[in-house]
């Protein structure tokens, strides 16, 4: 995926060239076939060259595939934010804001994960690491809480491990770890603030507080204080203001979290297996040709 900056703009003109980019890599239709939900190393355990190129190829698919659904919900999340924009939705920018951070978080979790697999992996421990680095990108594909889909996952063979859902509060540690992302954690807990209904959230549903002579009511009535002066909070549809602090307040931000996400994803590793051990094992490049 794209990366590339023009730079000494605005962050919201950055976002649409930065989608303006994206919709010619990810705008477009692909058909992807879908890998086992399990691994099938019984009907291969008199070969070790059929196991590890079972191993390869599930998980090259399984990771194509996860690739693609992200990519998808990237875009959809930078479309959002700029939708928003332009209807001055102050309450749904901070929404979308932490669903940003959220994928980036969650991807740089399974992108780390995946390439420490890799890193460990030599010709001795090639098996139990490919089964490792399979198993963490189906939890990653399939994890849920959905007490349905569990229930049609675990007759597919996936593992109470495998469809756990990954802890959002430890990907966003995780994050903190990365030098441009240190402020994950607070970003985080101050985005959560305000989409939870809590003082946050409540604050960009109004215009503003001040000190008045008279408050006045929507259907003409005046109140007064006999000191001749009231602090007021001032509510109405749409708060003005509002929408143009929330951009002020995230689109930097966002852009920053958005261009993560890129990154995270463009290091996922394509296999658990280095490409020279592909080429031996298998006697071609890719692993896919029949041997």
């Amino acid at each position: 995926m794209a990366t590339s900056s023009t730079g000494g703009e605005s962050p919201v003109t950055e976002l649409i060239a930065l989608r303006g980019r994206l919709i010619g890599q990810v705008g477009r239709s692909i058909q992807l076939p879908e890998p086992g939900f399990t691994l099938d190393l019984a009907n291969r355990a008199e070969s070790d060259v059929r196991a590890f190129k079972h191993i390869h190829q599930t998980c090259m698919l399984h990771r194509e595939n996860f690739v693609a659904a992200n990519q998808i919900k990237h875009l959809y999340l930078i479309d959002g934010f700029l939708t928003l924009i332009e209807a001055q939705n102050p309450v749904a920018l901070y929404g979308v804001a932490r669903s940003m951070v959220e994928l980036s978080a969650f991807l740089h979790e399974i992108s780390t994960r995946l390439q420490d697999v890799v890193l460990r992996l030599d010709d001795r421990n090639w098996k139990p690491l490919g089964e490792k680095f399979f198993g963490l990108i189906v939890r990653a594909r399939f994890a849920t809480t959905h007490p349905q889909f569990r229930a049609l996952l675990a007759a597919e063979g996936l593992t109470p491990t495998r469809l756990k859902p990954f802890n959002i509060g430890n990907c966003i540690d995780g994050l903190t770890t990365e030098p441009d992302h240190q402020d994950a954690k607070t970003r985080y807990a101050s985005l959560c603030d305000f989409v939870h209904h809590n003082l946050s959230s409540s604050s960009v549903s109004n215009s503003g507080s001040g000190v008045v002579d008279v408050a006045r009511s929507a259907g003409g009535g005046e109140l007064r204080h006999p000191d001749g002066s009231l602090t007021v909070t001032q509510y109405e549809y749409p708060a003005r203001g509002k929408a143009a602090q929330a951009v002020d307040n995230l689109a930097s931000d966002f852009l920053r979290d958005a261009r993560a996400c890129i990154n995270w994803i463009n290091m996922l590793p394509g296999s658990p297996f280095p490409q020279q051990m592909v080429t031996t094992i298998t006697g071609h490049p890719t692993g896919l040709k029949e041997v």
